[in-house]
């Protein structure tokens, strides 16, 4: 499955994008939403730990914004 652009507006309580194919791609909503195939994420279920990991192999830039999971309310 490739992935193909789709221009979207931002959904209510997406806090994040992950590939489904690719664990370890998870993307920022900036980066995420205007992607078809995507899989949308809340803020309960972006991994600890996670950074936006969108970024060219011809250039050196990356987003790598930190993305914040949600703290359970104890």
């Amino acid at each position: 499955m490739s992935i193909q652009p789709a221009p979207a507006a931002p959904r209510p309580g997406v806090a994040a994008y992950r590939h489904p194919e690719l664990a370890d791609v998870v993307l920022c909503v900036e980066h995420g939403q205007s992607w078809e195939g995507l899989i949308p994420m809340t803020s309960a279920e972006v991994p600890l730990g996670a950074f936006c990991s969108w970024g060219t192999d011809d250039d050196m830039t990356v987003c790598g914004r930190a993305l914040y999971k949600k703290r359970s309310g104890r």
